[in-house]
């Protein structure tokens, strides 16, 4: 199963870098950007660019289990642009994630779709970023229980707010985080938990030239607000870079290592991970 969910993800790459790239080559120009800005804008969660990523995320090391967990993700960033009755542009976010998830704590492992998320940002036009470089954006977040199994999946339909803040007044330097908080009001059978959730993601990107750049924006900090529930801090870093092949085109692929830091109440978790991930970037598309 896990042969053919790489091979409909590349598939599914494919299709949608095609189909935006044909979007964007329709869309009215806009004076094509710099590598350095767009090497910004592909790290920040405030910057309106269209994106298109695969990651694949593979855990050697893993707390409680011989097993080596992996996950394929699948996430999209459509930006849609302000108009009468909206005068804020918005970041719509959709993330899918199948998961080769332990079966115990020996080698054997098990291949299953996971919960979708989902957020619609709005972009702040106060204070101006491109003369304070100040960025940020809010809106509603939601969780979908999509997941074909209970591990990974919470079997809860979840909502609640979603916020995002990224600095680039320092030359070459890049700080911000996203913040996404789910609490569950309806559930897909009667023995699903409650669950209220706060994940933040750091972020913090150091440009080296060229499209170049050293990144700490892998690691999500993961809350669970209820008693007795895990906490996950984990600590990521990695380099990347940017090619950019036209006005409507570029590609971003980094190469990441990540730590647990702390854990509480979770047995089983991430102990080290190694983290690719290959992004399409389409900076005249918009809808």
């Amino acid at each position: 199963m896990e042969l053919t969910v790489r091979v409909l993800t590349l598939s599914l790459s494919l299709l949608v870098a095609g189909l935006c790239s044909r979007a964007a080559a329709q869309s009215p120009a806009k004076p094509q950007e710099s590598i350095e800005t767009l090497t910004t804008d592909a790290n920040d969660p405030t910057a309106v660019l269209a994106q298109f990523k695969v990651e694949e995320d593979y855990t050697p090391y893993e707390f409680g289990t011989q097993a080596e967990p992996n996950t394929i993700q699948i996430q999209t960033v459509i930006p849609i642009r302000s108009f009468s009755l909206m005068p804020l542009q918005q970041l719509i976010r959709p993330t899918f994630k199948v998961d080769t998830i332990p079966y115990g704590s020996g080698p054997s492992t098990n291949t299953q779709f996971d919960d979708t998320q989902f957020f619609d940002l709005f972009v702040s036009r106060w204070p101006d970023w491109k003369t304070t470089g100040f960025r940020w954006g809010i809106g509603p977040y939601f969780v979908f229980p999509t997941a074909t199994t209970s591990p990974p999946g919470k079997g809860a339909w979840q909502v609640g707010p979603a916020g995002a803040a990224g600095y680039r007044g320092i030359p070459g330097l890049l700080l911000g985080g996203l913040l996404q908080q789910g609490t569950s009001f309806a559930y897909t059978a009667p023995n699903r938990k409650p669950v209220t959730q706060l994940t933040f993601q750091p972020i913090f990107v150091y440009q080296l030239g060229h499209g170049w750049y050293l990144r700490s924006r892998d690691a999500t900090w993961t809350f669970n607000l209820r008693h007795n529930t895990s906490t996950e801090i984990p600590l990521s870093g990695g380099i990347g870079k940017v090619w950019e092949f036209s006005a409507d085109s570029a590609l971003n692929a980094s190469l990441a290592g990540e730590w647990m830091l702390y854990r509480q109440f979770d047995s089983q978790t991430e102990q080290f991970t190694l983290k690719f991930q290959v992004t399409m970037l389409f900076p005249r598309f918009a809808l």
